[in-house]
């Protein structure tokens, strides 16, 4: 085994030493979900999502690809690490994996903004 010495970068996390313990950020990871989803030069919004509004599950047409709407929510899971505002928010567009609607893909973009 080989000490490589203190971390600085591990499993997308950024980790930064202080004087009263460490910083995690994971600022990197979230500007490639960010490139990912097409998002990148996005207005921010200061919440992440409407708590009050329920989004229906039979609302809206059929997303087209399944597949990429997951691989971004996925990610925001893993966001959620050092992110613990978003973790409501992402649980609710888990809610409606199977079966995605175009409704949901607009409320993963508020989260994302």
């Amino acid at each position: 085994m080989k000490d490589l010495g203190p971390v600085h970068f591990f499993l997308g996390i950024r980790v930064q030493r202080t004087a009263s313990g460490f910083f995690l950020s994971q600022e990197q990871y979230t500007d490639d979900v960010l490139d990912r989803a097409g998002m990148s030069d996005c207005k921010l919004a200061s919440t992440p999502v409407n708590t009050k509004a329920k989004l229906s599950s039979s609302e809206g047409q059929p997303v087209a690809d399944p597949s990429f709407y997951r691989s971004i929510v996925g990610a925001l899971q893993y966001l959620t690490l050092t992110r613990p505002d978003l973790a409501y928010a992402v649980q609710q567009a888990c809610l409606h994996m199977h079966d995605l609607r175009d409704v949901n893909w607009t409320f993963v973009k508020q989260i994302l903004r």
